[in-house]
């Protein structure tokens, strides 16, 4: 299958942080098998975009390019009889909303056993909707996440990845409100700040660095469920300006909050002169 196809397949551009053409090795190509799985845990996303981020209202994003890259932490989960629990893993991508050539790249810590790491490959590829996910260039490496009260989160992969967000703003509680977004991991974000975001691998073709930029975090309560009785927003994404009708449907129905965009951006501008 053309990698343009699997990509329009997948509903939206973001999905490329893990299917990409590959830097210096053959992509790996994984399918999903069919089996349950479940995850809880958090994470965050950094990206380039302004804040709020327009990829989270359906919108394409804000300069033309999309390098977002996802720290996630499984607290409980699994897929099959494989146990997920514990597993940290980065998942950055390249300039997938307008390069025709990009890369990305799939850290795990060296605590992921090679079980864990198919499993979680292979669950990524049940997010789309043929089943399949091509990783271009997956690395095992030491990660170092220090996670403060659940709110400042330093996450570094030695020599590649730097990453830093603040789900306070500096404040002593999060002043953000929680949010629907299109997520393959959750149907709703807070937006959190980008303090630090820099990645450099010349193996996976990338060197960026976004620091100041958008940030936001997620809570996860997820099973394949959702995907099969299509209740993600991210499954009806279009990149359409707004959200879409049957992701109106999908936030009405879950009580979710839709984002006052005005007030989000005068909120995050405030909090950073605050800061500053």
């Amino acid at each position: 299958m053309e990698r343009r196809e699997f990509l329009k397949s997948a509903g939206t551009a973001g999905v490329c942080l893990a299917l990409s053409t590959p830097a210096v090795a053959s992509p790996k190509l994984v399918r999903y098998d069919g089996a349950d799985w479940h995850i809880k845990g958090d994470g965050i996303v950094w990206c380039p975009c302004t804040v709020p981020c327009p990829c989270r209202n359906n919108a394409p994003a804000s300069f033309g390019h999309c390098e977002s890259t996802l720290f996630l932490r499984i607290a409980k989960g699994h897929y099959g009889d494989v146990s997920l629990d514990g597993l940290q893993l980065v998942n950055s991508g390249g300039m997938c909303a307008v390069a025709e050539e990009h890369h990305s790249a799939l850290y795990f810590d060296t605590s992921a056993t090679e079980a864990q790491q198919l499993a979680w490959e292979k669950l990524f590829a049940s997010f789309s909707p043929r089943g399949l996910a091509v990783f271009p260039y997956v690395r095992v490496a030491p990660l170092h996440a220090t996670i403060t009260d659940d709110r400042l989160f330093n996450i570094s992969i030695p020599g590649s990845v730097t990453l830093l967000a603040d789900r306070n703003w500096g404040q002593s509680s999060p002043p953000m409100p929680w949010v629907a977004a299109p997520d393959f991991l959750s149907n709703s974000i807070q937006y959190v700040q980008n303090i630090r975001y820099h990645v450099h691998d010349p193996q996976a073709g990338l060197d960026f660095d976004y620091s100041r930029r958008q940030a936001n975090y997620r809570a996860v309560d997820l099973g394949v469920e959702q995907y099969r009785s299509r209740s993600m927003l991210i499954q009806f994404a279009n990149d359409a300006g707004w959200f879409t009708p049957q992701q109106l449907k999908l936030i009405k129905a879950q009580h979710l909050a839709l984002p006052q965009l005005p007030a989000i951006r005068n909120e995050a501008e405030r909090l950073e002169r605050d800061r500053s």
